[in-house]
């Protein structure tokens, strides 16, 4: 029969933390990376997407697919270099546009 391994009873010697940390502990999402839900589906090449937090993006995709209204997608995206009218929101070109669930 084994012995269980001997207990420390070295009390630690860290001390609570005198303030808030100076950069944030959770990591924070890309910049270049969107989730909502699509408020304007179709066949593209133009959709509209709106985040949680109720931010408005009108999308400009080359991709063939289709959205319907409702759906939740991921969307890698750049600065839209079009002069092209997608809607109302945030203009930016989709690279790559992933359903989620």
């Amino acid at each position: 029969m084994s012995e269980p391994p001997p207990s420390s009873s070295t009390p630690s010697t860290a001390s609570p933390p005198t303030a808030p940390p100076q950069s944030p502990s959770d990591p924070r999402p890309p910049k270049d990376l969107l989730v909502g839900r699509v408020t304007r589906g179709g066949s593209g090449p133009c959709f509209g997407l709106e985040t949680d937090e109720g931010k408005v993006y009108a999308l400009y995709s080359t991709e063939t697919l289709t959205l319907k209204v409702g759906e939740t997608i991921r969307v890698k995206y750049a600065p839209l270099r079009l002069k092209i009218d997608c809607g109302p929101g945030e203009h930016v070109s989709a690279i790559t546009i992933d359903r989620v669930g």
